[in-house]
């Protein structure tokens, strides 16, 4: 089978590889659709010593079953997530299982090497069972977007939005886009989006979701900014984690700034302690691992709450996966999401 390769940013590969045997645990996914998270290009320059396959942001259909599987059959749709949580760890049992982030469970993306033959970019991926999430009623497409959006909602939970509350979202990439549409079904009054100018089709989509203004940070900067009622209650951090002092710093009085996201390189964050401090805020982390709301997002999409389907920009064939990624990061100014798509 076909199966794409990473090693740095910006550098792809499709290759021919073997599937290892299922074990009794697992499944074989027949990939039709899998998202490109720009995580994975970060992290290739990090990490990555060699070729390595990526892609955690699937569906398909199961084509074939291990001996002791019963969640699943052959035939049904589902999507995949990244790692579940061990029910017999003290913090899952005592209702936490979302603490569980070594994650002990099993785990699409720290398995044997013979199982990384293959990820989401591949025409097949082998996956623990306990890993496959059933699906009707949408896309592969929006199926695959499952994964992001769990990390969304998980944001949007850490945020703790409440009614009348003002709220700046703070980077309009897919995740940020999806927190909107949440905070804005979550009861908040007025909301503020900030993004650079130069990306067109985000703030764009910002509007369409239900952003009330748009800040373009490259044009102003968001202390100097206008709020409404002299800032806002509650900032949802999806920019680079630097940006965490400017949000505290555009806080009303016991605001929450819910920030996610890794940085390798600026990883040391600066904010004025006496804000935070006779202010009453709180800065949050967020960090959706294991992945959980698999099922609420399903439920969400398909109620028409959230809207992934717009976040689909670019779409391509596997075998055309290295010349669609550099046409994609390209597209500065209408690249949102970049989804592999298969008949």
């Amino acid at each position: 089978m076909k199966a794409a390769y990473l090693k740095a940013p910006y550098m792809f590969e499709v290759r021919d590889v073997e599937l290892r045997e299922i074990k009794d645990t697992e499944v074989i996914v027949d990939v039709k659709a899998c998202g490109f998270c720009g995580h994975d290009n970060i992290l290739a320059s990090y990490q990555a010593k060699d070729w390595e396959p990526f892609g955690h942001e699937f569906s398909g259909i199961v084509e074939k079953v291990g001996k002791l599987v019963t969640n699943v059959k052959v035939g049904d749709r589902v999507c995949v997530e990244t790692a579940t949580f061990d029910p017999l760890l003290d913090c899952s049992r005592n209702g936490r299982p979302d603490f569980d982030n070594t994650p002990c469970g099993d785990s699409f993306m720290e398995l044997d090497k013979g199982f990384r033959t293959g990820m989401g970019f591949a025409e097949k991926a082998i996956v623990p069972a306990s890993l496959c999430v059933k699906f009707d009623g949408m896309t592969f497409e929006e199926a695959a977007i499952m994964e992001p959006m769990g990390v969304a909602y998980d944001l949007f939970m850490t945020s703790d939005i409440k009614l009348n509350n003002d709220v700046l979202v703070l980077g309009c990439g897919p995740i940020g886009l999806m927190a909107l549409q949440m905070a804005k079904a979550g009861g908040a009054r007025k909301i503020y989006a900030a993004e650079f100018s130069t990306a067109t089709a985000r703030c764009e989509m910002a509007k369409k979701f239900g952003a009330d203004e748009i800040i373009y940070t490259d044009k102003v900067k968001l202390e100097d900014y206008k709020f409404e009622k002299g800032g806002v209650d509650r900032v949802l951090v999806t920019a680079p984690p630097k940006t965490i002092g400017t949000a505290c710093n555009v806080c009303n009085t016991g605001g929450i700034v819910a920030f996610l996201g890794i940085s390798y390189n600026e990883p040391t964050v600066t904010f004025d302690s006496n804000v935070v401090h006779l202010n009453k805020l709180q800065i949050r982390g967020s960090n959706a691992i294991p992945a959980l709301y698999f099922p609420l997002c399903i439920d969400l999409v398909k109620a028409g709450i959230v809207d992934v389907k717009s976040l689909v920009s670019h779409t391509f064939a596997l075998e055309n996966l290295p010349e669609a990624m550099k046409k994609y990061y390209e597209d500065k100014a209408t690249a949102l999401k970049a989804v592999m798509v298969k008949p």
